[in-house]
């Protein structure tokens, strides 16, 4: 960690230091070609390096970073016309003492204070001054969006994460209540549930972690858990499941556990909540990569309360949007005695 630390100065530098590099062999090599003259230029450039490097870090660090990016724009004026009057009249001072001695006798006639080429000394080092500075700017505005984009990430993640832990302690509370309700009408179907239950704890420990699992895996896990469900309803309970496809799809990845809510729905919602006949139809099909899945159930007679409502679908909803943002579809239709979900969204 103390490395990491110690090499952050060394990245904000390096590219600074290249750009001071940069422009002093621009000017050091294009003024002295112009004027054929690369001593007096080397000398020219080497008298005024040092005093754009302090005047950009001034404005980079004070004007902008300490003021302006801070809102206090009292502050922000106050430093970049001070910094325009002051730069300008050291940049005069170094040249009318040092340079023009050698190289511009004639830059002597005009005395020191002498504004208008005070002004235009001190434009010709605040445009060098102003492309450091919003070089800079940029890279440090870049940084910000990378860092933003990585947290908003990280937090998607950790969200996704929980929800998708959510799952399982949801599944397994109406697995168990399906486990005591057959124990006490069907005692000798109790180790057959055990045995579908260990299963499907299985997938979740060895599978539910990944991000995606191939479809096979999922449709697997789907049909243990109808079979599981089944045993409480011997008789009245007609399912339907149409995964004719599948062997054409078993290139496709998946979430986890994705699909697991509307079969669990249908269950809750139609056949736990009547005695009478009731059916189950799930389907599956792919057009491309994109993944449409259907299930629909019958209701039960005067049921009025909502079957879109629940831990499961809630949850679902909120994976959808983490994992399909803007590009999947959800809908719910409930009429005439039955209802049907149909989600539909591009896999792997």
């Amino acid at each position: 960690m103390a490395r990491f630390s110690a090499l952050k100065p060394y990245r904000e530098t390096w590219p600074q230091g290249l750009f001071w590099l940069g422009y002093f062999l621009f000017e050091w090599l294009n003024t002295g070609a112009y004027m054929d003259n690369f001593t007096q230029s080397f000398y020219g450039i080497s008298l005024n390096i040092p005093l754009l490097i302090i005047a950009g870090y001034w404005h980079l660090l004070v004007t902008v970073r300490h003021f302006l990016l801070s809102g206090r724009m009292a502050g922000f004026w106050v430093s970049l016309l001070g910094g325009v009057l002051v730069f300008g009249l050291l940049r005069r001072a170094i040249n009318y003492i040092w340079l023009y001695p050698v190289y511009y006798p004639s830059g002597l006639l005009k005395p020191y204070l002498y504004w208008p080429k005070i002004l235009a000394e001190s434009m010709q080092l605040h445009l060098v001054v102003a492309l450091f500075v919003a070089v800079n700017v940029v890279r440090h505005a870049l940084q910000q969006q990378r860092l933003s984009e990585t947290y908003r990430r990280e937090k998607l993640s950790a969200e996704y994460r929980l929800l998708q832990s959510q799952v399982q302690p949801h599944f397994l509370f109406n697995t168990l209540n399906n486990l005591v309700s057959v124990s006490m009408h069907q005692p000798a179907q109790v180790p057959h549930l055990l045995q579908r239950l260990a299963g499907l704890l299985s997938y979740q420990l060895h599978e539910s972690h990944r991000s995606t699992v191939p479809i096979t895996k999922e449709i697997a896990y789907l049909t243990d858990y109808i079979s599981l469900e089944q045993i409480r309803y011997p008789d009245r309970l007609d399912v339907m499941t149409n995964f004719n496809e599948l062997t054409s799809m078993a290139h496709l990845m998946v979430p986890p556990m994705l699909l697991l809510p509307f079969v669990e729905n249908a269950f809750k919602h139609g056949a736990a909540q009547t005695e009478e006949a009731c059916w189950i139809q799930l389907h599956l099909s792919h057009t491309g990569n994109r993944l449409i899945f259907s299930a629909e159930n019958s209701l039960p007679d005067g049921l009025s309360s909502p079957t879109t409502t629940g831990l499961g679908l809630s949850n679902l909803k909120k994976r959808l949007d983490i994992l399909f943002p803007d590009n999947y579809e959800l809908v719910t239709l409930r009429e005439d005695g039955q209802f049907l979900a149909v989600l539909k969204f591009n896999v792997n």
